[in-house]
């Protein structure tokens, strides 16, 4: 074992668990989760989303030493864990602990555990569902069945590798608008010209046809999600654009003409 999985392992023989934190990657939030508590008393392993690390620490170590004292946290709320605030614990779907739990996945040598989520509220005690909620507070709600909202699908694909916003490079939100030909969009055509336009910054992914047929508006990660080398053009300057002859050849960059220059 690597010096990780002993100290897991350690700390698990000592406490009773160990808690993973994970940083935030350059788009998403970070998470931390318990390890062991399953094993060590057959309940629950505890997950939590967007906290500091030092706050989700003391809230999951804390709730784990609830749990082993008998307390079935899914019952009611639960204050004096994350500040002032109360706490709720709710079920946690299969496919997100497969997607996060990496660590306890090799601990367990499987999937085969239950975990809850440590869901909080703004700070003045709103819940995610409830009215006024601070959305500046807002976390995945990662139950069974729940929906997949944006928050729910932005966090999924920022912990997916494969995903641009794993690793976004783009200073622009990848949820910008974004204009493609209507070729692009249905696939029949490779993006070789991308435009960072003047004056408002829109992106335009065109083909070789360039304008042909209707525009379409997208999120900007949706192309880049696609074809993931536009990535090479995240520091394209407003005001310039760059072509291609072909997916994998080199982009040529150039300045857009201005108005003197045209005339």
């Amino acid at each position: 074992m690597c010096e990780e999985d002993q100290r897991t392992i350690s700390h698990i023989e000592e406490f009773g668990c160990s808690v993973v934190n994970v940083k935030r990657t350059s788009y998403g939030l970070g998470w931390a989760y318990t390890v062991g508590v399953f094993d060590t008393c057959g309940r629950p392993e505890i997950i939590t989303v967007g906290l500091l690390p030092e706050t989700a620490h003391f809230a999951l170590n804390d709730a784990a030493k609830l749990l082993r004292a008998g307390v079935d946290l899914t019952e009611g709320r639960h204050r004096n864990l994350i500040g002032q605030v109360d706490c709720e614990f709710r079920p946690v779907d299969p496919k997100w602990v497969k997607h996060l739990m990496g660590w306890a996945l090799w601990y367990y040598d499987g999937d085969d555990f239950p975990v809850i989520q440590a869901v909080y509220p703004d700070l003045q005690n709103r819940f995610p569902e409830d009215e006024g909620f601070d959305k500046s507070f807002e976390q995945p709600l990662m139950q069974p069945d729940g929906a997949m909202t944006r928050a729910e699908n932005d966090f999924w694909a920022s912990a997916d590798p494969k995903s641009s916003l794993f690793n976004w490079k783009f200073t622009d939100s990848p949820h910008s608008e974004a204009f493609l030909s209507e070729k692009v969009d249905k696939g029949t055509e490779p993006i070789t010209f991308v435009s960072h336009d003047a004056g408002d910054g829109a992106w335009q992914f065109l083909g070789d046809s360039m304008f042909e047929g209707r525009g379409v508006v997208v999120c900007l990660h949706h192309p880049i999600d696609r074809d993931p080398t536009l990535t090479e053009l995240a520091d394209l300057p407003v005001g310039w654009y760059a072509e291609r002859d072909a997916v994998g050849e080199p982009w040529i960059r150039k300045k857009h003409p201005t108005d003197e220059t045209s005339d």
